[in-house]
Formats: C-alpha cells, sequence, structure tokens
C-alpha cells in the first residue's frame, strides 16, 4: 500500500503512472526513509482524529462513545504497529495511481490484516468499523501529502530522486516546484473525490478537507502541539469568514483572559486555511517587531514569488514600510492575503524604533483584500488605523452557550480516556456530573481543563474528590504550588530561586546556565525542573536542552504580590543575578 500511496505522490509531479514511477515508489518503500515513517505516522494520527469527528456526528455516538474513544486511542498508540501494516501492503502489478477499483483492493486488504491481527476490530462499534474502512485511507494519503510538503528537506529530497529516476529534467528544479505542489494537490483532490459515497457525512467532510497550503516551517510543531486537542470554536471561525465576506480589508481582532484558547484557536485556523503566520512567544523570546516583519515579509516573498533576495536587509525591518509595499504587490497580484498573528499583548513594544507606531508596526491602511486575523489580551495597545477592524471578545455573554458546548466536549472526550474514567467510577461520579462541576470550576478555561485533567491522569488526585478539586485557574496554582511545598516553613529558598529566575529568563536557558544563575548544583536544578516540567516548554537548543515558562498565565501567578510575599523573593535581587552571571560570561570577574 505504501506504493500506491507513493505513486500517487510521484504521478502528480511527473503527470501520469509509468513503469519508472513503480519502480522508483518500490524502492523508496524499501528504504526506511525517516521523513516518510514520520510523515506516515502523523498522518495517521490525524486521519484517526477525522474518524473521531465523523463519530461524534452519528446517532450512535452518544451510547457508544466511551467504546469508540478508547478503541481510537488504542489504534493512535499502536500507529507504529498499523503503519506497518500499511507499508507491508503492496498490490502488485497495477501501474496506474490510486484509482478507485485498485483503492477499495487496498482498503479490503488492510481490513483483513486489521481483522486477523488487531482484536480492536472485532470489538468495535459498527459506525467504526465503517468510518475506519470509509476514512482511514483517503485521510491517510491525504494527510500524508500535507506532512511531506511541510518538511521542506524530504520533499525536495523525494522530487530529485524521483525526477532522476523517470528521466525528468532536474536542473532548476527550484522554479519547479510551485507548479508540482499544485499538481500534487489536484491528484490528491481527484483521489478524495473518488473515495466518496458511504453517505452524506462522508461527503461534508471530505469537501471540508480542501488541502491548504503548507503551515510556516517556523512554527509547525508549536502549530503541532497547540491544536493537539483542539476541538470546536466554530463559530469564532464562522465570524471571521464573515467579516471577510462584508468587508474589502481589515483586521479581525479575537480578544480573551489568558487560557481561554487563543493561541490553540489561531493554531487550527493556520493550519485549516495555510494563511500566512506570526506567533509571538514570550517563552521562547519571539517578541521583537523586527522578528515579525522578518518572518512576514520572507513568507510574503517565498510564497507569492515576488522578486525580492533573502534575507531580508536589515533596513527593511526597521518600520512597516517594506511590509506595507510587498501587501500592495500581492494584493494586486492574487486579489486576497490573509495574516494571522497571534499574542500582541507579548511584544516587547521597547524594540520599535518609531515612538507611536502601532504594535508590531501593523499598517493603518490595508490594500483591498488583506486581511490581518490577531489575538490579543482585552489590553490596551498603540494600533490605531482607517482599515476595517471588528474586536471578537471570545468571552463576551453572547457567546456563553458555544463556549459552553466546547469545554463540555473536551471535557467529555477527556473523561473517556481510561484513567480519568477510573478516576470517575472509583468515587461513584457519572459523566453528567463529572462535566458539569469541571465546567463551572473551569470559568471557560481550557488551560484549567489541561492542567486539571492531566493531573487526574497521572494520579496526582489519588486524595481529592469532585468538590475538593480547585476552582479557577489562579486556585489551580495557588493548590499546585502548596502541594509541591512551595509554602512550606521554612521556604524550600533554593526551588523558589530556580523557578523565579527561569520565569525571569526571556529565552529558553539549559539546565546549566540555569544553575549558573542560581549558584547551584546543576543536579539540583534538573531535579527542580523534573518536578515543575508540567509547567515548563523543553525544546532542543544548541546540542542540549532549553527551558521556559509554557504559559503566561503562570507567569501572572508568580509575580502576583501575594505569591511574591509568601515566596518571600526579591524579584530585583532575581533580575540582578541574571544580570552580574552574564556580565562575568562576558568580562569575567570585576578585580577589586
Amino acid at each position: 500500500m505504501l506504493v500506491d500511496i507513493l505513486m500517487l505522490f510521484a504521478s502528480a509531479v511527473v503527470g501520469e503512472g509509468t513503469s519508472e514511477v513503480r519502480q522508483w515508489a518500490q524502492r523508496k518503500a524499501r528504504e526506511n526513509n525517516p521523513g516518510i515513517d514520520t510523515a506516515l505516522l502523523q498522518a495517521h494520527q490525524n486521519a484517526l482524529r477525522q474518524i473521531r469527528t465523523y463519530c461524534q456526528g452519528v446517532p450512535e455516538w452518544e451510547r457508544e462513545y466511551l467504546v469508540i474513544v478508547a478503541r481510537l486511542d488504542r489504534l493512535r498508540e499502536d500507529g507504529k504497529v498499523i503503519l506497518g501494516m500499511v507499508q507491508g501492503g503492496e498490490m502488485p502489478g497495477s501501474e496506474a495511481s490510486l484509482a478507485p477499483v485498485a483503492q477499495e483492493a487496498i482498503a479490503d486488504r488492510l481490513m483483513q490484516r486489521l481483522s486477523r491481527k488487531h482484536h480492536w476490530l472485532r470489538e468495535a462499534p459498527p459506525v467504526l468499523v465503517r468510518a475506519f474502512r470509509g476514512l482511514y485511507l483517503p485521510q491517510l494519503v491525504h494527510y500524508f501529502r500535507l506532512e511531506i510538503k511541510q518538511d521542506p528537506e524530504v520533499f525536495r529530497s523525494l522530487i530529485h530522486d524521483m525526477l532522476a529516476q523517470t528521466g525528468q529534467r532536474v536542473a532548476h528544479l527550484d522554479r519547479q516546484l510551485g507548479d508540482i505542489r499544485t499538481r500534487l494537490d489536484e491528484g490528491v483532490d481527484a483521489f478524495l473525490a473518488s473515495s466518496r459515497g458511504i453517505d452524506r457525512r462522508f461527503d461534508e467532510l471530505i469537501t471540508a478537507l480542501k488541502p491548504p497550503q503548507s503551515v510556516p516551517a517556523d512554527f509547525a510543531s508549536y502549530i503541532n502541539e497547540k491544536t493537539a486537542e483542539f476541538i470546536g470554536r466554530e463559530f469564532v471561525f464562522t465570524a471571521i469568514q464573515n467579516f471577510m465576506q462584508t468587508k474589502s480589508k481589515g483586521y479581525f481582532i479575537v480578544e480573551a483572559d489568558p487560557g481561554v484558547g487563543k493561541t490553540a484557536l489561531l493554531a487550527q485556523y493556520v493550519r485549516q486555511t495555510g494563511c500566512l503566520a506570526y506567533f509571538n512567544i514570550m517563552s521562547e523570546g519571539r517578541t521583537r517587531a523586527d522578528d515579525f516583519l522578518k518572518s512576514v515579509c520572507a513568507q510574503l516573498i517565498q510564497r507569492y514569488d515576488l522578486n525580492y533576495s533573502l534575507p531580508l536587509h536589515p533596513d527593511n525591518a526597521r518600520n512597516g514600510n517594506f511590509l506595507s509595499k510587498l501587501l500592495t504587490e500581492v494584493a494586486a497580484k492574487t486579489g486576497r492575503v490573509e495574516i494571522a498573528v497571534d499574542a500582541l499583548d507579548e511584544v516587547d513594544l521597547t524594540t520599535q524604533n518609531s515612538p507611536g507606531a502601532n504594535v508590531l508596526y501593523l499598517p493603518t491602511t490595508l490594500p483591498d483584500g488583506v486581511y490581518f486575523i490577531l489575538t490579543k489580551r482585552p489590553e490596551n495597545l498603540p494600533f490605531v488605523v482607517s482599515a476595517p477592524q471588528q474586536v471578537f471578545d471570545l468571552m463576551d455573554e453572547r457567546h456563553r452557550e458555544e463556549n459552553l458546548r466546547d469545554i463540555q466536549r473536551f471535557i467529555r472526550d477527556r473523561a473517556a480516556r481510561a484513567t480519568v474514567s477510573q478516576w470517575m467510577e472509583a468515587r461513584h461520579v457519572t459523566l453528567a456530573d463529572f462535566t458539569a462541576v469541571l465546567t463551572r470550576n473551569s470559568e471557560g478555561n481550557f488551560m484549567y481543563l489541561k492542567y486539571v485533567l492531566d493531573d487526574i491522569e497521572k494520579g496526582d488526585y489519588a486524595n481529592l474528590n469532585l468538590a475538593t478539586l480547585p476552582q479557577g485557574l489562579q486556585k489551580y496554582y495557588e493548590q499546585h504550588w502548596q502541594r509541591m511545598g512551595m509554602t512550606a516553613k521554612p521556604l524550600p529558598r533554593r526551588k523558589l530561586k530556580i523557578i523565579y529566575l527561569l520565569s525571569k529568563t526571556r529565552k529558553p536557558v539549559s539546565c546549566n546556565l540555569l544553575a549558573d544563575f542560581a549558584e547551584e548544583d546543576p543536579l539540583d536544578v534538573q531535579e527542580v525542573l523534573d518536578q515543575w516540567e508540567q509547567f515548563l516548554r523543553v525544546r532542543p537548543l544548541n546540542g542540549d536542552w532549553g527551558y521556559s515558562i509554557y504559559h503566561k498565565s503562570f507567569q501572572d501567578f508568580l509575580f502576583n504580590r501575594r505569591t511574591v510575599q509568601q515566596a518571600g523573593v526579591s524579584l530585583p535581587d532575581i533580575e540582578q543575578a541574571i544580570v552580574d552571571n552574564l556580565w562575568e560570561d562576558l568580562y569575567g570577574e570585576e578585580s577589586n
């Protein structure tokens, strides 16, 4: 089956299925290429997500959702096993792409293998078997193609190798990649169209899955992380589309408190539409206006093939003039461009050279067809424009029912996991009561739900019941702070110093550097980092691991006056320790 999937990929590039194409696909299928394996595994996860979405819309869901979710979780965990069956599923003889007849034969063979080797299928509800049979293969192909496109190195390697195998011209390949990607989209569109016919719901789902352009490479992993458990928010996406249909250009601004899900919402929008995007991420030090201009201008130049060289000249990132020029050119060339920008409130305004300029130098006027989708906290920022704008208050009472529905869907999904359902059963808690209490306690905050449900799954709440769960995100932080012994007497000053030092760094730092700041043993620092891992973002950093605070709401809690007083720390002393350490790294210790 992997051979056929690769043939679909190749046939869209060279224009037809040939014996050379099949030979190339067979060779690639035997190579155990890690790029292909990674793309397949991610496509497998995404395909299961679409199957789950389908199942949520059928009448059997209310009655059998626990079983359905449990089976899908098993499938997700057994991803490599399932894909081993896919990779072993070559159909002999056919030199064409995945024609409907061949596709049905492949699906039959996969279902037969699963019936023999994977007992979940024999025990699964009929609706799930039907959904898997009808959706898994086309969605696997669909998302495999997207994943390959999003990895520039793998994509380029495959194309070069394929064209060399089939005798095609490899020279000037960079200029041909745009056409290749377009033909690839058209080929997958045709394949998806051939997969229709199970019922109306499948038709609607496949129609909704029109392949978007790939997400910006710099933010691909961040978008995957933020959308991993995304659910709902259709009412916001509808409002964005309504704005674009009624306005010829403009700014659509989503406002909400920390933890309500602004970043996840925007990440999902970028994933669905493939629009240009920039995410301000305080924990990674991405808060500078010039970084925003360099990224967005480069995306415009590359995607729309504008006649400018990269990297961007530093003068073009000093203000918004060059960005406005590019937007005008793109609007004239394409008629429409969307740019999503997250977390305006996290922008470091001191990095802007022009006093009084808009945050990130966002243009005051926009050409027709240019739309920005922005997110921010409900804070005042320098932003004065003449272009049309709409502020969408996600917490407005008018959206209460939609927000509640999304919150409850999220809770029910997580409640179906084995450890959470066992926690409920041990306390004789019904799903209805569990959903009602967590909905009330969350105060509409998805970050609260993530933390509390994660703690239940990890067994951290073994001694708590439904009535003693924390109420609200701040109470959650306070309770966790106490549970970790941060208010014990005597105060755990080493832990406090390390956490506060980490919260004051503007970029990810390694354990060793943090140990230098704190003047502590790196092993002791690593122990503290491990204890607080759920609140930290961990990323590769120059051959090591870099640590930063995961969410700004936790920083807000740390800097709350009451928390600071109870912790007995001095924020100026913390900042001075960082400055002193960096000074010593640059210039050595001062001599007396």
